[in-house]
């Protein structure tokens, strides 16, 4: 075990229970990314293998922290630990499986920017109007749809203008595949629907991370929330070895 002397009784009791499922809530400021690390370190101490844990942050500052923190508590290995944003670890997942993904092995990620310059190419390519149609709230429109885990096809379509937005939408789509490029909401539905599809990639995930460590847990939207149901330990319900943190 380590030594929890750094915290105070409460964090010391989040971070000393070994079996889940766990939710601590606690206000902004009051050490919660702290309590994952001191928890990630406890549990390596106990004997769980480093390799067997996932933990997922918000920002890549939280996630630097995290590890130079834990190598700094313990004599282990952190480069190869699953530690990071949901969209760093969708990468590291995709990476891993890009045929399965239908991606090209070096496929690239588009920054916002990209991803707005890309729908403006539509607009030219198929005369849309962009004063009916401002290419940012087009751009909102598909980011939206994607964290609902909504592809085109799924949209209920109610009226003219969301029918023009589902088709701008599949028509991104596509070129997107054409290009062999994702955007960042795109690696987290791809890596949830490729969890979803396939039971023995499933299956190794959920046997892989015995525990798995969400911070700021009050952010995740629907989409990646499904996204952690995908790697909850052997698929128990509630999902044994989760572990979460949030206001």
């Amino acid at each position: 075990m380590i030594s929890l002397t750094g915290l105070n009784p409460s964090q010391r009791d989040a971070v000393s229970v070994l079996r889940g499922p766990l939710l601590v809530l606690a206000g902004a400021g009051t050490g919660k990314t702290r309590v994952i690390t001191y928890r990630m370190a406890n549990l390596i101490a106990s004997g769980i293998r480093a390799d067997r844990i996932l933990s997922v942050t918000f920002t890549n500052k939280a996630a630097k922290e995290m590890l130079t923190r834990l190598s700094a508590m313990l004599p282990v290995n952190v480069r190869g630990m699953w530690i990071g944003t949901f969209h760093g670890l969708c990468n590291r997942f995709l990476r891993a499986h890009w045929k399965l993904a239908n991606l090209p092995q070096s496929f690239q990620i588009l920054d916002t920017q990209d991803q707005l310059s890309a729908i403006k190419r539509l607009f030219k390519q198929f005369n849309i109007d962009d004063e009916r149609f401002p290419p940012k709230q087009v751009q909102w429109f598909i980011a939206g749809c994607k964290e609902e885990g909504l592809r085109p096809k799924d949209v209920v379509v109610r009226d003219a203008e969301t029918r023009q937005k589902v088709e701008i939408y599949q028509h991104y789509e596509d070129q997107c595949q054409r290009e062999g490029v994702v955007d960042f909401a795109e690696l987290m539905l791809r890596t949830y629907e490729l969890m979803r599809d396939h039971d023995s990639v499933r299956e190794h995930y959920r046997r892989r991370f015995r525990h798995v460590l969400v911070d700021e847990f009050q952010d995740t939207n629907r989409l990646q929330y499904r996204w952690l149901q995908m790697f909850a330990p052997s698929g128990a319900h509630p999902p044994q070895g989760v572990f979460a943190v949030g206001d």
